[in-house]
C-alpha cells in the first residue's frame, strides 16, 4: 500500500490514507468517484492511476453542477 496525503476541498481537510490507486483512495475516503475529481498539480487523475510512495499534493474536489432549469 501507498500512504497518500490528500486535501479534501472545499473545507481543506487533510487526511492520510493508504491506497494503491485513485479509485481505492476515493473508496477509502467514502467519496463517490462520479461526484469528485482527484487532482495532482494541474493534472486530473482517473480512477486507474497508480499512486506513488509517500504521495503529497493530491486534492479532492467535489464536482459542482448547476445552471438554469428549462
Amino acid at each position: 500500500m501507498t500512504l497518500v496525503k490528500v486535501v479534501i476541498l472545499p473545507d481543506r481537510v487533510t487526511r492520510e490514507v493508504e491506497a494503491r490507486n485513485v479509485g481505492e483512495l476515493l473508496a477509502k475516503l467514502g467519496l463517490h468517484a462520479d461526484a469528485h475529481l482527484v487532482v495532482r498539480g494541474e493534472e486530473i487523475l482517473t480512477r486507474d492511476v497508480r499512486l506513488k510512495g509517500e504521495e503529497e499534493g493530491i486534492e479532492v474536489w467535489p464536482v459542482i453542477s448547476g445552471g438554469k432549469g428549462a
